[in-house]
């Protein structure tokens, strides 16, 4: 994806481009009229924007006044796709901003006034050529909805399907791409500026921003998207996933399927036992998040919908997560000790899971973490433990102490927060921890069996072998960077004698672990050898031989 071309040496540059310069122009006059001015006089452009502060409250107070956010959120629309996605964005950053903020920029719309059809009837001629109506026996020209994006029509296929065609509106992308490229060079500027810029790592928020609306524009991702999720659900009957039609879908273009059914709030309406839906919801959100590891970015309510037969359908697929299996063991931990009230493991896992951006004491982030979830989990019936505030004031918290968590997990987070909120305005009883128990089950099974067991050993095994395999090459080279001077070293003779015994102690128990994990190796791999197995034992005698040493040297490791 290309971006605004233009290199800013400080805060002082000026953006290259009469187009972009009356773009940053208007970014910054809505900014000062809806009470930010004292953020856009911080960058001291004024003489250069020729941007008009008079009468606007230039104080940093006028920043934490009561109707902040709902003066940011109007701001942002006034701006467009590309400021409406972002605050649609910074929702789930609970680590960065205060709750008030929070709910302010959940409720932002992406509702705007319908395109013409003349312009959608040219998007398709230009994407699926002149003569695109061939295709479909029917093409309502009223938009079913529409969005800052795109909007969506109902049409037939001549064969009589029912479909969706989602239309991207004529020259967003490029309206885009220059907001992204103002938006980063902003952001440089503001932590240039102001501290609170810096540590909120504007810069990479931005970044990661592109990344997702970069995503959306695209839609031949989220074709791609819908296409995984429904092999991922290819065995669940209870939820579905529009079909793409390929030869009809480009990047701005996507047809697909059209799902008729209804809004949970018309389920609830009409008295309907809405039980099993919830559950199934509940499956299909935690089965993404613990087991697939690719999961739906925003999973609201209008992005659900109670099909004639009660299935569910998912829509609007372009914004997703993703974790990987190291960082789904990382979920599955937390969650574990959360069944079993484990906090110090609790917050174990979110410092391992963590970005330090600064010097930690563990300590108090530990003890903080411990209070948060005694408030939570401690004394409370399972039915009412709120998972996802529960990670979401822990995350907020973890910033106070140079803490914050990787993009992925807080949309992890809020897509949990999401799932419960929906599932308890629609059924308050329901137990959330109780459906997760299942998936929590299975992951820890399957990292505990044999397979996985040996998977990690050999894994572990080529590593220490690697290890010492490179040793022969990168010694005399360390060695011979040392006689040239280009390692220096300088250390008093009581400094050195503990690096010296350190050292040995060190070497002693690298010797041990290479012991252990050769042991546990071998003893995973006999396993599966055939061997006899001895009845009293229930494992061949050799494999019990070998992890029984595997057992001692890790206790040695551990007690040394």
């Amino acid at each position: 994806m290309s971006v605004l071309r233009t290199l800013v040496n400080s805060s002082r540059a000026l953006i290259t481009g009469a187009r972009e310069v009356a773009r940053f122009r208007e970014i910054s006059s809505v900014f000062v009229t809806h009470g930010f001015g004292w953020v856009v006089a911080q960058l001291k452009l004024r003489r250069e924007l020729q941007v008009e502060f008079e009468g606007a409250d230039l104080t940093r107070a006028a920043l934490s006044n009561p109707d902040t956010g709902k003066r940011l959120v109007a701001a942002l629309t006034k701006l467009g796709p590309t400021f409406v996605k972002l605050g649609q964005i910074l929702s789930t950053r609970t680590d960065l901003l205060p709750v008030a903020l929070i709910h302010e920029l959940e409720a932002l719309q992406d509702n705007v006034e319908g395109l013409p059809f003349a312009q959608v009837e040219a998007q398709l001629v230009r994407n699926l050529g002149a003569d695109f109506r061939k295709h479909f026996a029917e093409l309502d020209e009223k938009p079913l909805a529409s969005a800052s994006i795109a909007q969506v029509h109902r049409a037939t296929l001549v064969d009589g399907t029912k479909v969706a065609l989602k239309v991207q509106r004529p020259a967003v992308q490029a309206k885009i791409e220059s907001d992204l490229g103002i938006l980063m060079v902003l952001a440089g500027w503001l932590e240039e500026a102001i501290d609170e810029a810096r540590v909120m790592d504007l810069q990479g928020i931005i970044t990661g921003f592109t990344k997702s609306i970069s995503a959306e524009i695209d839609f031949r991702i989220e074709a791609r998207n819908l296409e995984r999720f429904r092999r991922n659900f290819a065995d669940n009957p209870a939820v579905v996933f529009p079909r793409v039609f390929e030869d009809l879908s480009t990047a701005e273009v996507l047809c697909m399927e059209f799902l008729d059914g209804r809004k949970f709030s018309e389920v609830l309406a009409a008295g309907e036992d809405t039980k099993p839906l919830v559950s199934t919801y509940f499956n299909v959100s935690y089965k993404m998040l613990f087991f697939d590891g690719f999961f739906h970015g925003d999973l609201h309510p209008g992005n659900v919908l109670v099909l004639a037969d009660n299935r569910l359908g998912i829509l609007d697929c372009g914004m997703v997560g993703r974790l990987s299996p190291a960082a789904k063991d990382r979920i599955i931990d937390i969650m574990y000790a959360i069944l079993n009230e484990d906090l110090e493991s609790v917050a174990r896992t979110f410092y391992d899971l963590s970005i330090r951006t600064g010097p930690v004491d563990y300590s108090k982030f530990e003890a903080d973490v411990v209070e948060i979830s005694e408030r939570y989990l401690v004394g409370i019936p399972l039915s009412e433990i709120q998972i996802g505030t529960l990670f979401g004031e822990i995350v907020a918290g973890a910033t106070r102490h140079a803490v914050r968590m990787p993009t992925d997990f807080t949309m992890m987070f809020k897509a949990i927060i999401t799932t419960e909120g929906m599932a308890k305005s629609i059924a308050p009883d329901i137990d959330p921890i109780d459906l997760a128990r299942p998936f929590i089950t299975q992951m820890v099974a399957e990292r505990y069996s044999t397979d996985r067991l040996k998977q990690i050993a050999l894994a572990d095994f080529n590593n220490i072998s690697r290890m010492f395999r490179s040793l022969p090459r990168t010694l005399p080279a360390m060695i011979d960077d040392l006689r040239a001077g280009k390692i220096a070293m300088s250390l008093s003779p009581e400094t050195l004698a503990e690096q010296h015994r350190l050292g040995e102690i060190r070497q002693k128990r690298t010797v041990r672990l290479a012991v252990t994990v050769a042991f546990l190796a071998c003893g995973t791999y006999s396993l599966g050898l055939g061997l006899p197995v001895s009845p009293l034992l229930g494992v061949p005698l050799l494999s019990a031989f070998l992890l029984f040493g595997a057992g001692v040297g890790l206790f040695s490791l551990w007690w040394k």
